[in-house]
Protein backbone atom coordinates (compact mmCIF):
# COMPACT_ATOMS: atom_id res chain seq x y z
CA UNK A 1 0.00 0.00 0.00
CA UNK A 2 1.53 3.25 -1.11
CA UNK A 3 0.59 6.85 -0.77
CA UNK A 4 1.36 9.66 -3.21
CA UNK A 5 2.44 12.77 -1.34
CA UNK A 6 1.67 16.28 -2.68
CA UNK A 7 5.15 16.56 -4.28
CA UNK A 8 4.43 13.40 -6.31
CA UNK A 9 6.69 11.17 -4.21
CA UNK A 10 5.32 7.67 -3.59
CA UNK A 11 5.95 6.49 -0.03
CA UNK A 12 4.63 3.80 2.25
CA UNK A 13 2.22 4.54 5.08
CA UNK A 14 3.67 6.84 7.75
CA UNK A 15 6.60 7.82 5.50
CA UNK A 16 8.00 4.31 5.27
CA UNK A 17 9.90 2.52 2.51
CA UNK A 18 7.75 1.36 -0.43
CA UNK A 19 9.34 -2.11 -0.52
CA UNK A 20 6.95 -4.85 0.59
CA UNK A 21 6.26 -4.89 4.32
CA UNK A 22 9.28 -2.72 5.16
CA UNK A 23 8.81 -0.70 8.35
CA UNK A 24 12.00 1.33 7.94
CA UNK A 25 11.65 5.06 7.30
CA UNK A 26 12.16 6.14 3.71
CA UNK A 27 15.24 8.30 3.18
CA UNK A 28 16.30 7.68 -0.45
CA UNK A 29 14.39 8.70 -3.59
CA UNK A 30 14.59 6.58 -6.76
CA UNK A 31 13.37 7.59 -10.23
CA UNK A 32 14.18 6.49 -13.76
CA UNK A 33 17.19 8.36 -15.12
CA UNK A 34 16.37 10.73 -18.01
CA UNK A 35 18.59 8.67 -20.37
CA UNK A 36 16.72 5.43 -19.64
CA UNK A 37 13.17 6.75 -19.89
CA UNK A 38 11.60 9.35 -22.16
CA UNK A 39 8.81 10.19 -19.68
CA UNK A 40 9.38 10.67 -15.97
CA UNK A 41 7.76 8.17 -13.65
CA UNK A 42 6.83 9.17 -10.14
CA UNK A 43 9.72 9.07 -7.70
CA UNK A 44 9.53 6.35 -5.05
CA UNK A 45 10.93 6.47 -1.51
CA UNK A 46 13.05 3.58 -0.22
CA UNK A 47 15.18 2.86 2.84
CA UNK A 48 18.97 2.47 2.45
CA UNK A 49 18.84 -1.31 2.87
CA UNK A 50 16.37 -1.84 0.03
CA UNK A 51 18.26 0.49 -2.32
CA UNK A 52 21.40 -1.62 -1.78
CA UNK A 53 19.46 -4.88 -2.14
CA UNK A 54 17.29 -4.03 -5.17
CA UNK A 55 19.42 -1.67 -7.28
CA UNK A 56 22.59 -3.48 -8.38
CA UNK A 57 25.44 -2.62 -10.75
CA UNK A 58 25.25 -3.71 -14.40
CA UNK A 59 27.60 -6.70 -13.97
CA UNK A 60 25.62 -8.14 -11.04
CA UNK A 61 22.36 -7.50 -12.91
CA UNK A 62 23.57 -9.42 -15.98
CA UNK A 63 24.82 -12.28 -13.79
CA UNK A 64 21.47 -12.59 -12.04
CA UNK A 65 19.61 -12.47 -15.36
CA UNK A 66 21.74 -15.38 -16.63
CA UNK A 67 21.24 -17.31 -13.37
CA UNK A 68 17.48 -16.81 -13.29
CA UNK A 69 16.52 -17.29 -16.95
CA UNK A 70 12.91 -16.51 -17.77
CA UNK A 71 12.53 -13.86 -15.12
CA UNK A 72 12.47 -16.22 -12.15
CA UNK A 73 14.23 -15.25 -8.99
CA UNK A 74 14.50 -12.08 -6.94
CA UNK A 75 13.60 -8.77 -8.53
CA UNK A 76 16.63 -6.58 -9.03
CA UNK A 77 17.06 -3.44 -11.10
CA UNK A 78 19.98 -1.99 -13.04
CA UNK A 79 21.31 0.91 -10.99
CA UNK A 80 22.52 2.68 -14.15
CA UNK A 81 18.92 3.12 -15.35
CA UNK A 82 17.84 4.90 -12.16
CA UNK A 83 18.59 8.17 -10.48
CA UNK A 84 19.16 7.56 -6.77
CA UNK A 85 19.28 10.66 -4.58
CA UNK A 86 18.49 12.18 -1.23
CA UNK A 87 14.98 13.67 -0.94
CA UNK A 88 14.60 17.34 -1.78
CA UNK A 89 13.68 19.78 0.99
CA UNK A 90 9.98 19.60 0.05
CA UNK A 91 10.00 15.79 -0.11
CA UNK A 92 11.89 15.52 3.20
CA UNK A 93 9.37 17.83 4.86
CA UNK A 94 6.47 15.72 3.55
CA UNK A 95 8.10 12.50 4.77
CA UNK A 96 8.68 14.07 8.21
CA UNK A 97 5.04 15.18 8.30
CA UNK A 98 3.91 11.63 7.47
CA UNK A 99 6.16 10.16 10.19
CA UNK A 100 4.62 12.53 12.76
CA UNK A 101 1.08 11.29 11.99
CA UNK A 102 0.96 8.96 15.02
CA UNK A 103 1.52 11.91 17.39
CA UNK A 104 -1.15 13.99 15.63
CA UNK A 105 -3.64 11.13 15.85
CA UNK A 106 -2.88 10.55 19.52
CA UNK A 107 -3.49 14.24 20.25
CA UNK A 108 -6.93 14.06 18.60
CA UNK A 109 -8.15 11.23 20.82
CA UNK A 110 -11.01 9.12 19.47
CA UNK A 111 -11.20 11.06 16.19
CA UNK A 112 -7.47 10.46 15.77
CA UNK A 113 -8.15 6.73 16.15
CA UNK A 114 -10.67 6.98 13.32
CA UNK A 115 -8.18 8.92 11.17
CA UNK A 116 -5.53 6.24 11.82
CA UNK A 117 -7.93 3.49 10.74
CA UNK A 118 -8.74 5.37 7.52
CA UNK A 119 -5.09 6.12 6.72
CA UNK A 120 -3.83 2.60 7.35
CA UNK A 121 -6.92 0.87 5.85
CA UNK A 122 -7.32 -1.43 8.82
CA UNK A 123 -9.97 -2.37 11.33
CA UNK A 124 -9.05 -1.55 14.93
CA UNK A 125 -10.84 -1.79 18.27
CA UNK A 126 -11.76 1.69 19.51
CA UNK A 127 -12.87 1.66 23.14
CA UNK A 128 -14.05 -1.94 22.92
CA UNK A 129 -15.78 -1.73 19.50
CA UNK A 130 -14.20 -3.02 16.29
CA UNK A 131 -14.36 -0.19 13.73
CA UNK A 132 -13.66 -0.86 10.05
CA UNK A 133 -12.14 1.62 7.58
CA UNK A 134 -15.43 2.52 5.88
CA UNK A 135 -17.18 3.32 9.17
CA UNK A 136 -14.14 5.25 10.40
CA UNK A 137 -14.16 7.23 7.15
CA UNK A 138 -17.81 8.12 7.76
CA UNK A 139 -16.95 9.25 11.30
CA UNK A 140 -14.07 11.43 10.08
CA UNK A 141 -16.19 12.96 7.30
CA UNK A 142 -18.98 13.75 9.76
CA UNK A 143 -16.59 15.18 12.37
CA UNK A 144 -14.93 17.44 9.80
CA UNK A 145 -18.33 18.70 8.60
CA UNK A 146 -19.78 19.51 12.03
CA UNK A 147 -19.63 22.94 13.64
CA UNK A 148 -17.95 23.35 17.05
CA UNK A 149 -21.14 22.98 19.12
CA UNK A 150 -22.27 19.83 17.35
CA UNK A 151 -18.75 18.37 17.51
CA UNK A 152 -18.89 18.50 21.30
CA UNK A 153 -22.27 16.72 21.34
CA UNK A 154 -21.05 14.10 18.89
CA UNK A 155 -17.82 13.49 20.83
CA UNK A 156 -19.83 12.93 24.02
CA UNK A 157 -21.60 9.94 22.40
CA UNK A 158 -20.31 6.39 22.90
CA UNK A 159 -18.36 4.87 20.00
CA UNK A 160 -21.25 2.64 18.86
CA UNK A 161 -23.62 5.59 18.69
CA UNK A 162 -21.05 7.76 16.89
CA UNK A 163 -20.57 5.07 14.26
CA UNK A 164 -24.31 4.54 13.80
CA UNK A 165 -25.00 8.26 13.40
CA UNK A 166 -22.08 8.73 11.00
CA UNK A 167 -23.07 5.78 8.81
CA UNK A 168 -26.72 6.88 8.67
CA UNK A 169 -25.80 10.43 7.71
CA UNK A 170 -23.21 9.33 5.12
CA UNK A 171 -25.72 6.88 3.61
CA UNK A 172 -28.31 9.63 3.32
CA UNK A 173 -30.44 8.78 6.35
CA UNK A 174 -31.42 5.26 5.19
CA UNK A 175 -31.12 2.17 7.37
Amino acid sequence: MEKTLPSGLEAGPLGRCVASFCAAPANIVVTFSPQAMAGRLQPRAYCNAHVELLFVDDETYEARQRTHAGGLGPHVYQRSKYEIREPSDAEAAELAHERAAEERWAAEGRVGSYRRIVELHSAVTVEGLLVDAWTAGACVALYDALNEGNRERWLAMPVAQQCEVAVRLVMGGRR
